[in-house]
């Protein structure tokens, strides 16, 4: 610690004698000022370079940055740090982040929502209070109110694209996390009976039926659907390969047809384009979105309140009423959590007679003493 001599430093052409001075010093770093800490933990070493080969000349500039650092006058080089307009500009275009399933929500989110409201501020300046103002002014296009799971996932980008700043080390603390989340409660238990499963599908255009069939059996999310292709389905053993890449899980699983799925890709295979490996398409081309086709099919079926996200449900609901064991529909689902896969099981009033039945069938062969023959005890013992 202190002033040092150093003699050699690297160049493009090798190494060169340079002869100058540096100061090195404990220091705490709050994002803001560097500030003198010797035997204080957490304290890094800062590096400065006072650039004169005279001894005494490095002494007293070694004087000057340690009074700087002892009165916390001395910048951190994170306070000369980007706007939020830069470093979200900069963030959706690292690779890292470009990869995420949610991309294009997220840049949506940053450069629509995030940008216009931080934009002029810098990173370091930005406050839990700014992040509680960002949440209360926060407008749909048409200027109405947004729902507060709409807020929630702005809040939720806007936390990431700060860890990921911290990660680099242009941050100290996250101020989007110091704001809790509200819960939107919006949890569902939609699922279809088995009546307007098939009135929905009857409703379907011919390119979304396969969708849904796959969707309604298995549970799959309609990203994992769309983004399928030939070399992940096997038709012979009857399983559909999922990668890491295709799951919000991000963990690959191997998920099992039905018969009605497997017939629903032995017709598709029968048709399959030489130009694309996409299983489901449209015109050729490989779908992304069915969103109107399927709000028509809706409408068709006079079907209300039913989302694609929905079909989730149902698939987890017909496993469950099925007998299929928790661990293995979770595996099909592609669940990671009980938690989840309760909140996707839905329950309904005939569960639970159904549930009382099969208790009474259970007792009436299992249980000795039946309510008559304790009645009929009682009585005996009475008179």
């Amino acid at each position: 610690m202190g002033l040092t001599r150093r003699t050699w430093v690297k160049t493009k052409d090798g190494k060169r004698y340079d002869g100058s001075y540096y100061v090195e010093f404990p220091v705490l770093d709050d994002g803001k000022t560097l500030t003198l800490a010797r035997g204080v933990q957490g304290a890094k070493l800062t590096r400065r370079r006072v650039g004169s080969l005279n001894r005494t000349v490095a002494k007293e500039q070694e004087a000057l940055i340690k009074t700087e650092l002892m009165k916390g006058t001395m910048k951190s080089k994170r306070a000369t740090l980007h706007t939020f307009k830069d470093w979200g500009e900069l963030y959706l275009n690292l690779e890292e982040v470009k990869r995420l399933r949610s991309f294009k929500d997220r840049e949506e989110i940053v450069r629509r929502q995030l940008i216009p409201f931080f934009g002029s501020r810098l990173l370091n300046e930005i406050k839990p209070e700014d992040v509680e103002e960002y949440r209360a002014q926060r407008k749909k296009r048409d200027g109405s109110a947004p729902s507060l799971q709409t807020v929630n996932n702005d809040h939720i980008v806007l936390k990431h694209c700060l860890n990921v700043a911290i990660r680099r080390d242009m941050l100290a603390s996250n101020p989007a996390s110091k704001v809790p989340l509200p819960n939107p409660f919006n949890e569902r238990d939609r699922v279809l009976s088995g009546e307007e499963w098939e009135r929905l599908y009857a409703a379907a255009k011919p390119h979304v039926k396969p969708l849904l069939i796959v969707a309604y059996h298995l549970g799959q999310r309609f990203g994992e659907i769309a983004s399928l292709t030939w070399d992940r389905i096997d038709l012979q053993r009857g399983f559909i390969t999922l990668r890491a890449i295709d799951t919000k899980t991000k963990k690959p699983r191997r998920v099992p047809m039905t018969p009605a799925v497997r017939t629903t890709f032995t017709d598709l295979a029968k048709v399959r384009s030489l130009t694309t490996n996409h299983v489901f398409l449209y015109d050729g081309k490989p779908i992304k979105r069915i969103s109107r086709a399927f709000r028509t099919a809706l409408r068709e079926a006079g079907i209300k309140d039913f989302r694609f996200h929905d079909l989730g449900h149902c698939a987890a609901t017909n496993l469950r009423r099925a007998g299929i064991d928790t661990a293995t529909a979770m595996k099909i689902v592609g669940h990671k959590s009980e938690k989840m896969w309760k909140r996707y099981n839905s329950i309904e009033e005939n569960d639970l007679v159904n549930a009382a039945s099969k208790l009474n069938a259970y007792l009436q062969t299992n249980t000795l003493i039946t309510p008559a023959a304790a009645n009929q005890e009682a009585v005996s013992v009475t008179a």
